[in-house]
């Protein structure tokens, strides 16, 4: 039986043989295969790096709505891992950068600033400084404690970050420093952020 097919024979027989071996693997398919898997890695890299960045960013945007009706706004800082601003009644104004510390009640915040600068009493009332020493502030703002402590909404000097409505351990305020005692106090809700 006479074909024009190598090795002579059935075509069927000549295809299962074909089908049977396996396909060779060159060095371009490999390189081919290997710069697929790459860019798929730096694809989903980026694609990580993207939501991660999103997510590390609007970390930034944390504030804090004081009863006074002033803020206190977590701003984006090259230098530190975010900067607190303290920000007039109209919620745009800068008064303060830097707060690292704050006593507040229902008018008045005074607060202390890593730098030392801007320390001092701020009135919710005319949205600035009240030029004064720290005693004379503390006797007009009633925010002076007999122990050295704070007589607003809380009884002691935090950092923002404790202030956050939806803050968790470790970053909530004490329950004991709620200065609940305190009948002048207007904003009771206040007292009903997280605490630990």
């Amino acid at each position: 039986m006479d074909s024009d097919f190598p090795g002579g024979g059935v075509p069927e027989r000549n295809a299962q043989r074909v089908s049977r071996r396996r396909p060779v693997m060159t060095r371009t398919h490999l390189c081919a295969l290997f710069r697929r898997v790459m860019l798929g890695a730096v694809g989903l890299f980026s694609l990580w790096a993207l939501v991660a960045g999103a997510r590390w960013a609007t970390g930034f945007q944390d504030s804090v709505a004081l009863p006074n009706g002033m803020q206190l706004v977590r701003e984006f800082d090259w230098s530190r891992h975010g900067r607190w601003t303290l920000l007039a009644t109209d919620g745009k104004r800068a008064l303060v950068r830097t707060v690292e510390f704050n006593c507040f009640n229902d008018r008045y915040i005074f607060v202390r600033s890593y730098d030392g600068a801007m320390d001092g009493l701020y009135d919710a009332k005319t949205d600035g400084r009240l030029p004064m020493e720290y005693s004379e502030a503390m006797n007009v703002s009633d925010l002076r404690d007999i122990r050295g402590g704070c007589n607003g909404y809380l009884t002691g000097w935090l950092g923002p970050e404790l202030l956050l409505k939806d803050g968790r351990k470790p970053f909530v305020l004490p329950c004991a420093w709620r200065n609940i005692g305190n009948a002048a106090l207007l904003d009771r809700t206040w007292f009903d952020r997280p605490c630990d």
